[in-house]
């Protein structure tokens, strides 16, 4: 890298706080237990996503950009090639460590041209998916703030570098903002369905407006989706923000019950159920909804959390409790954790994980 790229690079280099990537993870955790709440295989993909998101907050403002993710797997690529052309080299004079050395190269090679696509793929996807988010927040000629904060939530969670983050978030702010993110048409049925749900997602922001109705159908088009497909990607997306919405009010219940000083820390849990809600609610209506906890709980306190939903809500305050908690106050939150678990009959079943969540927000 030469001296003015280093320049560049610094200066364009993002400074990020630890408690904002504090934030992050338990935003981004508590956001992705919630959402895969009816998934079947939730559980066992926790570990994986936990590690992933931890990983991701520590690294906040440095992510690479898709050209030097390509270049590494370039790099990475080269001394795999020297790899795969020694083997067949000594293959020729002794045969076994010759098909060993060659299987290895051939082995990173394939690594890192998946890489190399990996990087390419998800850069097209997230531009694509973030152009038709743009037209349809524009769809009715106005721009609410509900939709906008949805949109900055998306783009918080997206892993890209904190300069295409910044002007993904300056073309939301534009009208025609979508016209500097070129879509792909390249796309799989599994991504056209991601991009139809997200757009959909964001029209019930401010009512589905008939404007919203007939660009959703356009988008539908222009992605060769049919009808039927779109009619079924609408009434799933309804049902999914209503389920969503009741699990996030009852993590929001569960964390008063979990961590009582939680009205001395308001303003920093409304910022998180801000981020988790899938339909956007403004901070200080979160708060008002976080003042009336205590009054709402005074005669059922004790109400026990909806079974179908127990483990992911119970995890989710947890989570959301100790982000807001002093260490002093962990203790507390421990012992009434382990208690409404029992009650739940999950004690035994949640303690290793929530021990490994916890681990992972302690270290960020």
């Amino acid at each position: 890298m030469s001296e003015f790229q280093q320049n560049v690079a610094q200066q364009t280099t993002v400074e990020v706080t630890t408690g904002k990537r504090r934030q992050h993870f338990t935003a981004g955790m508590i956001k992705w237990i919630l959402n895969e709440a009816e998934s079947s295989e939730w559980q066992s993909r926790l570990s994986q996503r936990c590690q992933s998101l931890s990983l991701e907050a520590k690294n906040l403002g440095n992510l690479p950009s898709e050209s030097q993710r390509k270049g590494r797997a370039a790099l990475k690529a080269a001394p795999a090639a020297v790899l795969y052309w020694l083997g067949i080299y000594t293959g020729f004079f002794w045969i076994i460590p010759g098909a060993a050395i060659g299987v290895i190269g051939s082995y990173f090679i394939s690594e890192s041209i998946y890489d190399i696509f990996k990087a390419g793929k998800d850069a097209r996807f997230y531009r694509t998916f973030l152009h038709y988010l743009l037209r349809m927040e524009n769809a009715d000629g106005v721009i609410s703030p509900e939709e906008l904060a949805s949109l900055r939530s998306i783009i918080e969670f997206i892993p890209a570098p904190a300069e295409e983050k910044q002007q993904w978030l300056e073309a939301i702010e534009s009208p025609d903002g979508y016209q500097k993110l070129e879509p792909s048409r390249r796309l799989s049925d599994k991504e056209k369905e991601h991009i139809l749900s997200g757009c959909w997602g964001l029209a019930l922001c401010d009512g589905s407006a008939d404007s919203e109705r007939e660009i959703f159908a356009k988008f539908g088009e222009e992605l060769a989706v049919a009808s039927e497909k779109l009619v079924k990607i609408q009434q799933n997306m309804e049902a999914k923000l209503a389920r969503h919405a009741f699990l996030v009010e009852e993590t929001a219940r569960i964390t008063a019950i979990l961590h009582p000083a939680l009205l001395e820390q308001s303003g920093a849990a409304a910022e998180i159920l801000q981020l988790v809600s899938l339909k956007p609610i403004a901070k200080e209506e979160w708060q008002r909804r976080i003042d009336m906890i205590p009054a709402n709980n005074a005669g059922e306190i004790s109400r026990p959390v909806d079974t179908e939903s127990a483990r992911p809500i119970l995890l989710a305050s947890m989570l959301l409790a100790k982000y807001l908690a002093t260490p002093e106050q962990q203790i507390c939150i421990n012992e009434t954790f382990q208690t409404v678990c029992l009650e739940s009959g999950l004690k035994d079943e949640l303690a290793p994980i929530t021990e490994e969540i916890s681990q992972a927000l302690s270290a960020i």
